[in-house]
């Protein structure tokens, strides 16, 4: 599955303005940034193992060096974010917010990791997501599994780079403490958050964040946790949501 024209070109502009900061190169790239990105998707939608992956006129390592390389310089996120911008001149941020989490199962993972208390205890990575009413996620950020999701609300809140001020926040009744009520506060959020003593229907408005979950499980590399570091596992979900977001844009 080829990257999306639109994110294709977002992606490669943050790219080559990162290379062309560094070192001038005394040899030409024998392998074009538009390859490498082809092939990281392509390990990215299929799971497959960086020594398996194909590589015309050149090694996986290639491939696999750029990668790290762009994703300790927070290159994806970067450009997700610059697609954001776009893509809110079109749907611009309003009326509501929603966070929620799910777990990982971890398998090769060595930070940001603990004992889930949904599988006996096996190790896993917490991911929490705030999106907007559309369920396109406003940011990222990572877990240890056994970190209670009200917990987790802070960091999540403060890591968004746009203005959440006068929204409202849709949550499942984990998030109904004393806690969360004073972070919503403190960043200018109105709660909607399920209380846990009443006994009512399900939102319908915060069930948007479970598509958005359901969209990243159509990438097979991040379904489980094969990453060592949690920055290409978070590289990983910001390529997957640019491929996403570019392709609801017209």
């Amino acid at each position: 599955m080829p990257l999306n024209s639109l994110a294709q070109r977002i992606l490669k502009n943050v790219i080559v303005e990162f290379e062309d900061k560094r070192i001038i190169r005394r040899t030409r790239r024998r392998i074009s940034i538009d390859y490498v990105l082809d092939r990281i998707l392509h390990v990215l939608t299929t799971g497959s193992q960086w020594s398996h992956l194909e590589v015309k006129g050149g090694s996986w390592k290639t491939i696999y060096h750029y990668f790290i390389k762009w994703s300790n310089a927070h290159l994806f996120q970067k450009a997700y974010h610059h697609l954001l911008s776009v893509y809110f001149k079109i749907n611009p941020l309003s009326e509501r917010v929603v966070v929620d989490t799910s777990f990982i199962k971890n398998v090769f993972g060595r930070d940001c990791v603990g004992p889930s208390p949904f599988d006996r205890g096996r190790k896993a990575t917490k991911v929490s997501a705030l999106v907007d009413k559309n369920g396109i996620p406003l940011v990222f950020t990572f877990h240890k599994g056994n970190r209670n999701d009200s917990r987790t609300l802070e960091h999540t809140l403060s890591k968004c780079p746009f203005n959440l001020q006068g929204l409202m926040l849709y949550a499942d009744k984990i998030y109904d403490s004393e806690h969360c009520y004073t972070i919503l506060t403190r960043f200018g959020l109105k709660s909607a958050i399920s209380k846990k003593k009443q006994i009512v229907k399900e939102n319908k408005k915060r069930i948007i964040v479970e598509h958005t979950f359901s969209w990243l499980d159509k990438f097979r590399r991040i379904i489980l946790r094969y990453d060592a570091k949690i920055i290409h596992l978070r590289s990983f979900h910001y390529l997957a949501m640019l491929q996403i977001v570019s392709g609801r844009i017209r």
